[in-house]
């Protein structure tokens, strides 16, 4: 049974590129009366409410059901992400990584303005707020997943595959996107 190291699944949120669900950037649409953005911070701003996470803990993001769904039969352990000074929940199975962690002390514009290392790249809207990707050069099999909930408050997401299960698990970015769908789920409840 092949597990990734809790170590490495905590730095996913270090330092990270743009893909997509091939690994590419995907761009930003918009519907065609409206001007799409031009650049990943003018996105930001384009959130259609604030969606405060203050009191929310990363674990209690997913229900049973959707754990199923996104394959995860283990329970989450709660910790300490330092590089982004939030609490997350991780979810590790055999092949594969999940991290979900409501950031509550800076906007996802510290993505995108230079304030963290990495720069974040424009994705289509998770739920209909506004997301960016940021990827970890040299780490083709993780994605990470920023979605923008409120001012000082973004959700971080990331996904994981060992290269030698790729055949059973999506696509990193996919994976990222699902996990990032499923929470957003439950805190627009």
């Amino acid at each position: 049974m092949r597990r990734f190291p809790a170590l490495v699944l905590l730095g996913v949120f270090a330092a990270v590129s743009a893909c997509g669900s091939t690994g590419k950037p995907v761009p930003q649409s918009a519907p065609p009366s409206a001007q799409p953005p031009t650049s990943a911070s003018e996105q930001v701003s384009a959130r259609p409410r604030d969606l405060d996470m203050d009191d929310k803990k990363a674990c209690d993001l997913l229900t049973a059901d959707q754990l199923d769904r996104l394959k995860i039969d283990r329970a989450g352990r709660a910790s300490e992400i330092s590089a982004l000074n939030a609490t997350g929940c991780t979810w590790t199975v055999t092949g594969a990584s999940s991290i979900l962690a409501p950031v509550l002390n800076e906007g996802i514009d510290a993505w995108v303005n230079g304030g963290r290392i990495g720069k974040g790249e424009s994705v289509a809207p998770v739920s209909g707020f506004p997301a960016i990707t940021v990827a970890i050069p040299g780490s083709p099999d993780r994605c990470d997943l920023m979605v923008d909930t409120a001012d000082d408050q973004y959700l971080a997401v990331a996904f994981t595959v060992s290269p030698s299960f790729q055949d059973e698990f999506p696509e990193p970015c996919d994976g990222a996107r699902q996990l990032a769908e499923a929470a957003m789920q439950n805190l627009l409840k």
